[in-house]
């Protein structure tokens, strides 16, 4: 993951990302962002066999385009659906929700919040230390990517 560096500041002009799936591939780090805009945010997930995203509800719209893996999307703790390679979940704000993986290798996942959920350079190891930071309010967006 060394050849790629998150923005910091606001964009100017376009990104381009080659072979998302192979860049998520390479990273071992649960969460990772990978860009933030000012109405946007896009992030690579990896969760680990067995893992999962954790049950949450944000303020914000969810785009899930699941890589690689297999999983289970849960919609307020009942609703289950089968997650496979390229399926695309959009989980709109004030949605329960949870991704768990089922499979014998990691769930990959390239999401898109709407607008951005979280610090602009944020890497997390695991999810305990994602909710950790959350709770202690160490991963806000910057204040110029909360445009609406």
């Amino acid at each position: 993951m060394s050849r790629f560096q998150p923005n910091t500041q606001p964009p100017k002009g376009f990104s381009i990302f080659r072979n998302v799936q192979e860049l998520a591939s390479e990273s071992d780090k649960f969460r990772r962002v990978l860009w933030t805009g000012t109405h946007s945010q896009l992030v690579i997930m990896t969760v680990p066999v067995g893992g999962e995203i954790g049950e949450e509800t944000h303020t914000v719209d969810q785009h899930l385009f699941f890589l690689s893996g297999k999983g289970q999307a849960i919609q307020d703790g009942t609703k289950t659906d089968d997650i496979h390679p390229g399926d695309l979940v959009i989980v709109p704000a004030g949605t329960m929700h949870n991704f768990k993986n089922l499979g014998p290798t990691p769930l990959i996942v390239a999401t898109v919040y709407a607008p951005a959920e979280h610090k602009a350079d944020t890497v997390h190891d695991t999810l305990e230390q994602g909710e950790k930071l959350e709770e202690e309010g160490k991963d806000e967006p910057p204040s110029w990517a909360k445009e609406k």
